[in-house]
């Protein structure tokens, strides 16, 4: 159970008080307390089970906009300027483990119901914060989280993807894709920008890991297909972003490899960056 503590106004943190505590931290239940909620400031706590996420985000412009967050003492900071279409974040060189990973999960679904499930109605800085906290809930346990920029000006595509001549391309459950050929570490590039899948059709998804290299599938994906296979962020819901072909490249890795199960496996690491750009800027629930 998430209990959502409202009334926590800014004039309490600005006096330096602490919001009285809720049933729910009573109960040592999961809680979500918000302490500023204005046109231009987010701002609260998620407390739980021993677990802390601390967050702000704060509207800088029509459309920039700025973010601090701290998982259980390992901090976020992040920007976005939609006008010179560019971000930016930094990790700050920490990592995130299972426990940072649940947290930040938990704390995604309680401002979903806070929100009440409504992304799209979501001012700049509030969108900001969600699709951030989305896309750091899906790294790789134990993955350096870097100072990154993110270059967002190129178009969304609308190609289909194809695969090179001479390549094989495995079909959905082919047991030969499921353990590779080729024993060598090859964490390639294959960064498509944002580029949507058509909706509810076989798509080709590209990954490779420790065992094989860059890997070739036909997948069914879009919002019919398997816990929206595809879609940028963690399922179907609140939180999630388009359906693109660097999402499916990482929820497929994930699948195959551990990922979307196994927090520790971090063998889809460079799938995980390449759809950094996807979760953030691609339209959200949008396929062709």
């Amino acid at each position: 159970m998430v209990a959502i503590v409202l009334g926590a106004a800014a004039c309490t943190a600005m006096s330096g008080e602490e919001p009285p505590a809720s049933l729910a931290d009573e109960a040592g239940e999961s809680a979500l307390r918000i302490t500023a909620h204005t046109e231009a400031d987010f701002a609260g706590t998620f407390e739980g089970a021993g677990e802390r996420v601390v967050f702000e985000a704060r509207r800088t412009g029509a459309a920039t906009a700025t973010l601090h967050l701290e998982v259980n003492g390992q901090p976020f900071d992040a920007s976005y300027d939609g006008d010179a279409k560019r971000a930016w974040w930094s990790g700050h060189n920490g990592a995130l483990y299972p426990e940072d990973l649940a947290a930040l999960k938990r704390t995604l679904a309680a401002m979903g119901d806070h929100f009440g499930g409504d992304q799209e109605s979501l001012r700049v800085h509030e969108d900001f914060l969600v699709r951030r906290i989305s896309f750091w809930s899906e790294a790789p346990a134990g993955l350096t989280m870097p100072e990154r920029e993110l270059d967002l000006s190129k178009p969304p595509g609308e190609t289909i993807r194809v695969a090179p001549p001479g390549v094989t391309v495995f079909e959905e459950g082919d047991e030969r894709a499921e353990t590779g050929g080729i024993e060598v570490d090859h964490q390639g590039s294959n960064e498509d920008g944002i580029l949507y899948l058509r909706c509810n059709a076989n798509s080709l998804a590209v990954h490779d890991a420790n065992g094989h290299c860059l890997q070739y599938e036909t997948i069914f994906a879009g919002p019919n297909s398997s816990d929206c296979m595809g879609k940028c962020g963690g399922g179907c819901g609140f939180g999630t972003a388009g359906y693109t072909y660097d999402c499916l490249d990482h929820d497929r890795c994930g699948r195959k490899h551990g990922g979307s199960f196994n927090p520790w496996d971090a063998e889809c690491g460079d799938e995980y960056w390449e759809a950094d750009d996807d979760f953030l800027h691609s339209i959200i629930g949008r396929c062709l």
